[in-house]
């Protein structure tokens, strides 16, 4: 049985990666800061033979859990997000997405690991720039992946593969993200305020599980890859199709903010098989959770 870890397994993306994963054939790892909220989480999952979990409480105390640990495939998501980072954030972003990934991915490589999958942002390569850093959280990202070049030189058998996103949305989304806010503040009859001419490609988390499995089972080569929606959307004409359909009209403040068009520099596209409906699968989330 192929044995994967997944890291950042009770955020969004990791959480519906491993409800993914549980339902096929696979072992599966969780590596999570040990809290009160965390070992709540991995009891719920527990009754699920294949699910195993790794709590830890510091540096030392996470190698000596990998120490004899046997694992083919790694599925990291984990990270500290913050669109306008303050001073306290600094040590927390550095903590979770340069030295936590650092730690494991030392260890892991010299346990020979057969991939690694690594998730980042768009946001990386701001304007359609190369490593142009939009904030210091993509800056983060962009510093990992730099330290994930010596790790690919220094063992050549092991298949990187890095997929920037831009944005997501779904079932049981918490973030303080577009979709689910517009959907918070419909239920609770609120105003949300969105620049004029915003457009953004997102992609429902769902489809992402697939990619990933395809990469696991195939032989895909390992790269930098953008997994993205063939169209970017206008959210003026989300908004539109939304109240057109729901019984009660979505209040929206529009504003005159200029925003730049998303531009996704030129990395190798993974697009999705199915044609995908992203108005009236956004359609059916608000039905579902209205």
């Amino acid at each position: 049985m192929k044995k994967i870890l997944i890291t950042g397994a009770s955020g969004f993306i990791g959480k519906n990666l491993l409800d993914y994963f549980l339902k096929k054939k696979f072992s599966i790892f969780v590596i999570l800061r040990k809290s009160k909220k965390n070992i709540n989480f991995c009891k719920e999952k527990n009754k699920n033979k294949n699910f195993k979990s790794i709590l830890f409480t510091s540096s030392d105390n996470l190698y000596a859990q990998l120490a004899n640990l046997k694992i083919d495939y790694v599925i990291h998501t984990a990270t500290y997000y913050v669109k306008r980072h303050k001073s306290c954030d600094i040590s927390r972003i550095v903590k979770s997405n340069i030295l936590f990934p650092t730690i494991l991915i030392d260890l892991l490589c010299k346990k020979k690991i057969k991939k690694f999958i690594n998730f980042e942002t768009v946001w990386q390569h701001y304007n359609n720039k190369k490593n142009y850093a939009y904030n210091l959280y993509a800056s983060s990202k962009q510093a990992f992946n730099n330290i994930l070049n010596y790790y690919k030189n220094e063992f050549p058998k092991i298949k990187f593969y890095n997929l920037l996103i831009s944005d997501t949305y779904g079932n049981n989304d918490k973030r303080i993200k577009l979709i689910p806010i517009i959907l918070k503040n419909y239920n609770k009859k609120k105003r949300t305020y969105i620049p004029r001419n915003l457009s953004m490609n997102i992609i429902n988390v769902k489809y992402i599980s697939g990619i990933i499995e395809n990469i696991i089972n195939k032989s895909i080569k390992p790269d930098t890859y953008v997994l993205k929606d063939k169209k970017n959307i206008r959210i003026f004409n989300l908004i539109n199709y939304l109240n057109s359909k729901l019984k009660r009209k979505i209040k929206i403040n529009w504003t005159n903010v200029k925003i730049g068009k998303e531009r996704i520099i030129n990395f190798k596209k993974i697009y999705f098989s199915k044609k995908i409906n992203t108005k009236k699968e956004i359609l059916d989330l608000f039905y579902e959770n209205i």
